[in-house]
């Protein structure tokens, strides 16, 4: 089945909505492939679903592997087939004959495959059974192997289905949520509330936990509650189907609005009714201006003969059938004489310069033909003595049962007007430049006897109040409705300071915009006041200073973040503490700090911070998973999304975002030596535009968090350091004191004792320097050797070595050289180093002794003069057979033969390479 205007879908496509692959095991799956199995008699039994370039297996029995690649499906041929595919013997099928899992591991001889199609006929996969030897598949287990993938499919759409509802409810409930004009309220048959939207909220004024449970009639006036109104609207929708309603209701406050609304039964999916849906809308603005339209038609049928402008009633030839006085004395004609005259030939006969004027070019003989009104058009008309009157003309037409049966006309006298206008505009001028110049939002004006604010368009756009409303004047509530909660006791506090006498009112608040965001403002204003003290009009204008408190806040929040990081001692808690100011200070949903993995390629979070309600960051993220700008990271640049939906480097992974709720964001590196270790991540849920102060400022938190991790790093590895050299320090003068008190102990005299000791500490020093070149830590065995033995190399030759590269511990290899530098000594004395031609054999070699790598070490002396075993043991010998042996742990065999002294030492290789 092919999508509108698309390629037929792809089996891949498919899968991903039914969003299955790569999820855990699922008692349905489970269950039918372990009654494939039993049934079919099948040692294996798999539910496979063929992706891009793998087949995975939702559920499988005897199968360990979780998933192959295409090139070993056997279920891609499968699902070609438009039912059963069965292949009896796999090694005489060419399609499968050299399928690894025919060739190998488990030796697949038989196979039987339903295809798992969507109800729009792609195929998603097979339900298979596979058998190690060949057979044939009867009518009976056909019929059972095909029932049981309809089963599969069933599972599946079912799965889809639960998904799709989901997105659906989560679809109206964000449609509800965001209906904030509109109160959305839910009751149960007897009348209490069951939900309450924000849009309730915004109108009544009551939360949605404070309404849970509540009667509806709390809303209701109190005389509407006596009359018993809401049984009775309860009763019309339940018998008619819908009520409606326009009347007076009841705010939390206490204060009065006109609401329209209408209640309807609400059912279940049984067509059961289970309470009623109201949806209430505030249209106390609107009544209120029909009240002034009912009031000012009133009054403008009372005194339109005293009015100072024309008012002229024309028939529909444009004859004129009454003039007011006020008209007559405009256009100077004797009163009553304008009656029964043509309007246009006598007023209006031609242009101001001189030019004629026939009638069809008249917008006002034009208006009067086709019905159409006629709204504050400049004209020239002229007096009865021929001179001019600039005028400004409304032609309302009177139509009956869909006539033109005439029209209303008025003429306004706007020749001083005009001049004053010319005056007061470039007035305007100049003080519109002021007021741009100097950031101004714009004035307003609150008449307080009619309780109603004018204001300019600037401040009416940035209140959300519509520009034409507020130059009409609307009410104070409609201005500070978007005023942030937190706000409104300081606005209030100073709002009531000014009424108590004060003589000017000043105040800063956050306003909310439409798009969640809010802009700082600063109002000042002072109070008129009647002769007698009554308050009569408050007028003020407002700057914005957002990006003052802006950056004052920012500023803030890094002298709050260096005070925070100077007290921490740990990484992970320095980078939650930078994540939190920065995602808090700048608004955010969410913000993270986390470090790349060996491979470079994945970014494991350990921590982050979020707004309450957004899901966690934490855990293992695959880069590629989330766009292509994984490089602009490793090249130290920083990566501005504002956009996910649109930026090309996310737009094809926009889906892995959307799952996070993620719609902008921004990526810093943090580099070390010129790689990269860590991102800093910044997400928000909507679209942002991310400018260059906010920039510095994420740079600036993340130079600081990055310095913090530095400073302790550098403390910890200078207390490992210190740690370490009053460690070595120790075990050498252990060392030095041991050596000092055996060599004094079996020295035949002065002399000879302080030689022998000059030579030890000699070779311990040497050993020890090796050691430092390597910052006391572990060495390799080949430079402790060649350390050792160098005091003795007197001609090239002397010592052959043999043996690979190991690391030892520092400890080990201190006794390792000792004990070289004793063997050398005696063989300098009276062994192979004594005779020109004499050589010293050195190897050492890593063996397999019961499981456990062995390190063997060696020494033997050759063509050096005969040797005699010595009659007793000298600190030299014990200092070979118990000094690296006890150190290491292991054996030590020291022999005399004649023709050269021999050595050898074996002892774990793990001991060998400890350092304590």
């Amino acid at each position: 089945m092919s999508r509108t205007g698309d390629a037929p879908e792809t089996g891949p496509e498919a899968l991903a909505r039914y969003d299955i692959l790569d999820t855990g095991p699922e008692d349905g799956f489970e269950d039918i492939v372990t009654l494939a199995s039993r049934l079919l008699e099948m040692p294996v039994s798999l539910v496979s679903l063929v992706d891009t370039d793998r087949q995975w297996f939702k559920a499988r029995v005897g199968f360990a592997r979780s998933e192959t690649s295409l090139t070993e499906s056997i279920c891609a041929h499968a699902v070609r087939q438009d039912g059963l595919f069965v292949i009896p013997d796999t090694t005489r099928d060419s399609r499968t004959a050299d399928n690894p899992l025919v060739t190998g591991e488990p030796h697949v001889r038989f196979y039987a495959g339903m295809p798992l199609r969507t109800p729009e006929g792609t195929a998603l996969g097979t339900l298979c059974v596979l058998d190690t030897q060949p057979r044939q598949l009867s009518e009976a287990q056909g019929f059972i192997l095909r029932t049981l993938a309809g089963r599969v499919m069933t599972e599946l759409n079912l799965r889809r289905a639960l998904k799709e509802r989901r997105a659906s409810d989560r679809h109206n409930a964000a449609i509800i949520g965001s209906a904030i004009d509109y109160g959305i309220v839910t009751l149960d048959l007897a009348g209490r509330v069951t939900s309450w939207n924000t849009g309730a909220e915004c109108v009544l004024g009551w939360s949605q936990a404070e309404m849970l449970g509540q009667p509806a009639d709390l809303f209701f006036t109190p005389e509407d509650r006596a009359r018993g109104m809401p049984d009775h609207e309860m009763r019309l929708a339940r018998d008619l189907g819908r009520a409606n309603d326009e009347r007076w209701h009841m705010r939390k406050d206490g204060s009065r609005f006109w609401g329209m609304g209408e209640m309807m039964p609400l059912k279940d999916e049984a067509d059961r009714q289970v309470g009623y849906l109201k949806i209430l809308r505030d249209r106390t603005p609107q009544r209120q201006a029909d009240e002034a339209l009912r009031r000012q038609t009133a009054l403008l049928q009372t005194v339109t003969d005293h009015l100072s402008e024309a008012v002229v009633r024309l028939s529909e030839d444009d004859v004129v059938i009454f003039a007011n006085p006020a008209a007559e004395a405009m256009l100077g004609w004797p009163l009553g004489s304008l009656i029964g005259r043509n309007l246009h030939d006598t007023a209006h006969h031609h242009h101001p310069d001189g030019r004629p004027f026939p009638r069809e070019e008249c917008e006002v003989v034009r208006s009067l033909r086709s019905g159409v009104a006629l709204r504050d058009r400049e004209a020239t008309f002229f007096r009865q003595d021929g001179s001019p009157i600039d005028v400004i003309t409304n032609n309302a037409p009177i139509i009956e049962d869909g006539v033109v049966q005439g029209a209303v006309l008025t003429l306004t006298d706007i020749t001083e007007r005009k001049a004053a206008n010319a005056r007061l505009r470039r007035s305007e001028e100049r003080l519109s430049l002021a007021l741009n110049a100097s950031g101004m939002i714009g004035t307003w004006d609150w008449d307080l006897r009619e309780d109603v604010i004018y204001a300019d368009p600037n401040f009416a756009r940035i209140y959300t109040v519509d520009p034409e409303r507020a130059a009409l004047g609307a009410p104070l509530a409609e201005y500070i409705r978007n005023f942030h909660p937190d706000d409104m006791p300081r606005f209030q506090a100073e709002l009531d300071r000014l009424f108590a006498g004060s003589k000017e009112f000043a105040c800063e608040y956050r306003i909310l915009q439409p798009d969640g965001s809010h802009r700082w403002v600063i109002a000042r204003g002072s109070l008129v006041r009647a002769a007698d003290g009554t308050p009569l009009r408050f007028p003020g204008a407002s700057v914005d200073i957002t990006e003052r408190k802006r950056a004052e806040e920012r500023q803030a929040a890094l002298v709050e973040l260096g005070e925070r990081l100077r007290e921490l001692q740990d990484p992970g808690e320095i980078a939650f503490v930078a994540a939190e100011i920065a995602g808090r200070t700048l608004g955010l949903t969410r913000a993270a700090y986390g470090v790349l993995d060996d491979s470079g390629a994945y970014l494991d979070v350990v921590r982050d911070w979020t707004v309450p309600g957004a899901s966690t960051l934490v855990g293992r993220h695959r880069y590629a998973d989330y766009g292509s700008y994984l490089q602009e990271l490793r090249q130290g640049r920083a990566v501005v999304i504002a956009d996910v939906e649109s930026d090309p480097r996310t737009a094809d992974r926009s889906g892995a975002f959307r799952a996070l709720d993620v719609r902008t964001v921004i990526n810093l590196p943090l580099m070390e030596r010129g790689q990269l270790v860590a991102v800093f991540c910044l997400h928000d849920s909507k679209r942002r535009d991310w400018t260059p102060d906010i920039l510095d400022f994420v740079r600036n938190v993340v130079d600081r968090t990055r310095a913090a991790v530095a400073r302790l790093r550098a403390e910890e590895q200078q207390e490992l350091v210190n740690r370490e050299l009053s460690h070595r320090m120790k075990n050498l003068l252990a060392m030095v004191q041991s050596i000092a008190t055996q060599t004094m102990r079996s020295a035949i005299d002065v002399d000879t004792a302080k030689e022998v000791l000059a030579g030890r500490l000699i070779a311990l020093g040497q050993a020890h320097d090796l050691l430092m070149g390597g910052a006391l830590g572990s060495t390799l065995i080949g430079p402790v050797v060649r350390g050792a033995l160098k005091l003795h190399e007197d001609r090239e030759g002397r010592f052959r070595l043999d043996g690979p590269d190991l690391e030892i511990g520092a400890k080990p290899a201190l006794s390792l050289a000792l004990m070289l530098h004793e063997l050398a000594t005696n063989a300098a004395k009276y062994g192979a180093l004594s005779d020109e031609v004499g050589h010293v054999a050195i190897r050492w070699e890593v063996r397999d002794e019961a499981g456990e790598p062995t390190l063997a070490f060696s020494w033997a002396e050759i063509g050096g003069p005969p040797v005699t075993r010595p009659t007793r043991k000298g600190f030299g010998s014990r200092f070979i057979e118990r000094g690296l042996a006890g150190q290491v742990g292991g054996t030590i065999a020291l022999d005399f033969p004649a023709d050269g002294v021999t050595c050898a030492i074996a002892a774990p290789l793990a001991a060998f390479q400890a350092d304590g």
